[in-house]
């Protein structure tokens, strides 16, 4: 049962962060009249579903993240016969690979990859098998049917009309807007659950109000208790513990310094000599802590500070010096399932917490300049647009396959790491 409950809670939070990744990516792309096919939770496969809108949105077997079937996404140079490919298919309403080939006078294997570049474009609908024999149709679009065949007077015309419809036709910067929407909401996201969880819930911060005295320390000698508030440290006044540790670090070990208090609603005030706490000078005391509801312009300053700390964390795994304890700090999907459980189990708080690592994550990471990351993509765009021209099919596969190397080296290595750590070791 619990082998179980660690599964659900990893499937859900991956489920929703992965979700939301899409959303980003499904909504920019639709704004920029963009076709999205599908827009799915879960792995590609077998679903269940409805169209809305010419998308299809649904529930996959494998409910694990998400996906959106952008049209036009693929790398592949656009063929010179896609034009009269897309023509024939709508002049006869629907095909297959082996009537393309034939009506077109090329080989299979080339129909087959006119074939696909449309699908891809969502210019045809494409059937749930993957066989010779499969039927392709013409959309319905302008009021013809799924199927039904139209006149088509100039193939390049329909071409562009389609291709306008498509990621392959936008303009540089709306590309980048639809690769960086992905990791962008999931950035928002997370900012939006620490506002909720700072500004609603609140968080614990350290207080004035001191929660242990030092027994035997100058503090617990001059009088001081659990329980009393510092209110100022030799005419400083001290509202948080940040100011109080400041006012106590100007001054040297040896030097007294006079404490003013309040202990049940009266204030008192004593001297007390600061001794050597490892090199720096102390008084024997330890922060209270209270529950404090952040206004929402202080959690936004937070969350956007947390942010900055995972980009770090980020850049600190491509440096020799911090990759080591980057990566032994880092988590797999294994990792995730214990550790969102093990939120669960402690409540709301927690579990929020952990939703808000995993997506300011999940975006900082997608923004790495590796393919297949969106961060990836959006190098080769930029590369593209500097040098006037697509890159070559076969320096877009190397780059991916070099990225897809390194994922899968990082993937293997933290799933390893957390069998050991999760699986083996608890």
């Amino acid at each position: 049962m619990n082998a179980l409950l660690i599964i659900f809670w990893g499937v859900v939070l991956l489920s929703v962060v992965v979700f939301v990744h899409e959303g980003g990516h499904y909504l920019a792309a639709r704004a920029f009249g963009v076709r999205v096919s599908e827009f799915m939770i879960g792995l590609p496969g077998p679903s269940v579903g409805f169209v809305r809108g010419g998308t299809r949105f649904g529930l996959t077997a494998i409910p694990l993240g998400g996906y959106a079937r952008i049209a036009g996404m693929e790398t592949t140079p656009e063929d010179p016969l896609l034009a009269d490919a897309l023509a024939y298919v709508y002049r006869h309403g629907q095909t297959t690979v082996a009537d393309l080939a034939f009506g077109m006078g090329i080989d299979e294997d080339h129909a087959e990859s006119l074939i696909y570049m449309l699908s891809s474009w969502a210019s045809i609908t494409t059937p749930k098998g993957r066989f010779a024999d499969d039927v392709y149709l013409a959309p319905e679009r302008e009021g013809f049917a799924k199927g039904e065949p139209r006149a088509v007077p100039d193939p390049r015309a329909l071409l562009d009309s389609e291709r306008a419809g498509t990621y392959h036709g936008l303009p540089y910067w709306k590309r980048l807007v639809c690769l960086f929407a992905g990791p962008f909401a999931n950035l928002v996201l997370a900012v939006i659950l620490a506002v909720i969880l700072l500004s609603a819930h609140g968080v614990y911060q350290a207080s004035t109000t001191l929660g242990n005295v030092v027994e035997g320390s100058p503090a617990a000698e001059a009088g001081l208790q659990a329980g009393d508030t510092v209110l100022s440290i030799d005419g400083t006044e001290t509202p948080t513990w940040d100011t109080l540790s400041a006012a106590i670090a100007q001054h040297a070990v040896g030097d007294t310094v006079s404490i003013r208090y309040e202990r049940d609603g009266e204030v008192g005030e004593v001297d007390c000599a600061l001794y050597d706490n490892s090199g720096h000078p102390a008084l024997g005391i330890y922060a209270g802590m209270e529950l404090v509801h952040l206004g929402v312009g202080e959690s936004l300053r937070e969350s956007g500070g947390y942010i900055v700390q995972v980009v770090k964390a980020v850049g600190n795994l491509f440096n020799p010096a911090t990759a080591k304890q980057t990566l032994d700090n880092s988590t797999s999907v294994i990792g995730i399932a214990y550790e969102t459980k093990a939120a669960a189990d402690q409540g709301l708080l927690s579990l929020l917490s952990i939703a808000i690592a995993i997506s300011a994550s999940l975006g900082i990471m997608n923004l790495i300049p590796i393919p297949p990351l969106d961060g990836g993509k959006i190098l080769i765009e930029t590369i593209q647009k500097v040098v006037r021209r697509d890159l070559p099919e076969r320096v877009n596969t190397y780059l991916s396959l070099a990225g897809v190397a390194f994922v899968m080296v990082l993937f293997v290595y933290l799933t390893f790491q957390d069998i050991g750590r999760y699986v083996l070791g608890g």
